[in-house]
């Protein structure tokens, strides 16, 4: 039975619907040597889109989330990764961007519907609340085991789905663990009537990437060519070998071509020549595999060094600037900072351009791991030769940390406990 899989990642909302849709401006910009697809087989493909993203794109839907989130929880969506400390251990914890929109892509069969991918849908927004918006299955991808030989074109069944992976109910992202992840393998084996795929943690081998898959199965394709290649030259010296000796016992009898006949006749000297043919073929074979893999490793070579140079040139800029504006590093480091405490992008920009912001809403307190309300506040940052990195941020005219805390003295007063005051000198530290 064939092994099906279902591999997840954030979708690249500026390119999937390009490539699952074979737009013509998809069509006519993709590197076809590293691509295999046949335009002859683009009519087997098929697509279903939810009736909640219909006549949309995608990047609209992206924005709409960006709205719903500020609507159910009063803070912009926060993309990206950010880190903080934990009060109790002291370590400084990673915490993941929400990735609102994912795409997988599973490994299916030529007979497998789009009704078999809808009940996987299904089953698993029952299960987690992720929800498919797009349906995508592709039967015009595959690769030739033989660069050039249309005989050995071998197809790449898959189909692609779009999740929206949101909880419109609590603007918050669906949390599913890697027993979560590992369930869903279960349900999709289960739904298209395939065996499950070995999971990552047993195999040890993680996804390749399309390319990296094709070249892995080139140069499988060539070790197979080089051993049938060895096999048959093996085949051919038995077969001379044999011819040698019966000419040999048969010199006394006959000679000349007499002898010749004899043996062509007995062990059939057309099967010199089709081993013989068949080495040769192998051999040809195994050049074009050779050259092909030759080819995709300059091309990779070519993209790193393109991306390198480019990295190098982003540098060079970066290094400028820091140059020119030496705050920039602590700038960019409060920016982040205050982010973590709830300000939107635009808030963040303005303060680390030393203009005043007016808020209402909460702010995070990492010391407190909690967060705290106000109606009418102002924000600051100004230069304080005190403050971490020749900075500190003030609400209202008074310190980030001293506004917390006192913040968590009225909290604690409300609920009946009451508590002295910290020493002052504590301050905050930029990592």
């Amino acid at each position: 039975m064939a092994k099906t899989s279902d591999n997840i990642r954030p979708c690249n909302i500026g390119q999937s619907e390009a490539h699952n849709r074979r737009t013509p401006q998809y069509l006519a910009r993709i590197n076809k040597e590293n691509i295999y697809l046949r335009t002859d087989l683009m009519d087997d493909n098929e697509a279903w889109v939810s009736p909640r993203i219909e006549g949309i794109s995608l990047r609209e839907y992206y924005k709409y989330i960006g709205e719903m989130v500020k609507a159910k929880t009063g803070r912009a969506m926060q993309t990206k990764d950010r880190t903080r400390v934990n009060p109790k251990t002291g370590k400084t914890v990673t915490v993941r961007g929400s990735t609102p929109i994912k795409e997988g892509v599973i490994v299916c069969k030529a007979d497998t519907t789009m009704e078999q991918l809808q009940r996987y849908g299904k089953l698993c927004h029952e299960r987690w609340g992720i929800t498919p918006l797009q349906i995508f299955i592709h039967r015009d991808e595959g690769h030739y085991q033989t660069p050039g030989d249309k005989t050995t074109w071998k197809p790449n069944y898959h189909a692609h789905i779009v999740w929206d992976w949101m909880d419109h109910d609590t603007g918050k992202s669906c949390k599913l663990s890697p027993q979560d992840t590992s369930e869903m393998q279960t349900i999709l084996a289960e739904a298209l009537g395939m065996e499950r795929g070995t999971s990552k943690e047993l195999t040890g081998r993680e996804h390749l990437e399309r390319t990296d898959y094709i070249i892995a199965k080139q140069k499988q394709e060539a070790e197979k060519t080089r051993v049938a290649k060895e096999q048959a030259e093996a085949e051919l010296k038995a077969v001379k070998g044999e011819l040698r000796t019966e000419k040999l016992k048969n010199s006394a009898a006959e000679v000349g071509m007499t002898i010749l006949d004899g043996i062509g006749s007995m062990i059939g000297t057309s099967k010199v020549k089709r081993q013989q043919q068949q080495i040769d073929d192998l051999a040809q074979k195994n050049e074009r595999l050779h050259s092909e893999i030759r080819r995709q490793n300059k091309t990779i070579d070519r993209e790193r060094r393109e991306h390198e140079q480019t990295a190098k040139g982003l540098q060079g800029e970066i290094d400028r600037i820091y140059g020119w504006f030496p705050d920039t590093p602590q700038l960019v480091k409060w920016g982040e900072y205050c982010r973590s405490l709830g300000f939107s992008d635009g808030q963040a920009r303005d303060l680390v351009n030393m203009r005043p912001v007016r808020f209402s809403g909460e702010l995070y307190s990492h010391e407190h791991s909690q967060h705290f309300e106000t109606e009418h506040s102002e924000a600051r940052l100004m230069r304080d030769e005190k403050g971490p990195g020749g900075f500190q941020l003030f609400i209202d005219l008074i310190p980030i940390l001293q506004w917390f805390r006192q913040k968590a003295k009225e909290f604690l007063e409300h609920i009946g406990i009451k508590i002295k005051d910290r020493e002052q000198g504590q301050g905050m530290r930029m990592r």
